[in-house]
């Protein structure tokens, strides 16, 4: 199912963090950047940390490293004249 807008602006809507229970806060992950190989995500920053610290104890030269956080968002209408279908 998709949501769109049908007769609305950005002003009828807000962000706010996911509210689900089962939504993570954050999911972090860990790149090389000399090879690209990455930890995979996770929930615990501290995984992602731990599998760059064997990853450049089994490859030495490579010493760089990029994290990366995905936070989850969700959009929600806002006042009396937020109009919003929903389609299959």
């Amino acid at each position: 199912m998709s949501v769109h807008t049908t007769d609305g602006s950005p002003s009828d809507w807000s962000m706010a963090r996911e509210p689900a229970p089962e939504a993570p806060s954050a999911v972090f992950e860990m790149e090389c950047t000399t090879c690209g190989h990455a930890s995979g995500p996770a929930e615990d920053p501290g995984a992602a940390g731990e599998w760059a610290l064997r990853h450049v104890t089994g490859c030495p030269t490579h010493t760089g490293f990029r994290e990366i956080v995905h936070r989850f968002w969700r959009a929600f209408p806002v006042g009396p004249s937020a109009r919003v279908a929903q389609t299959p």
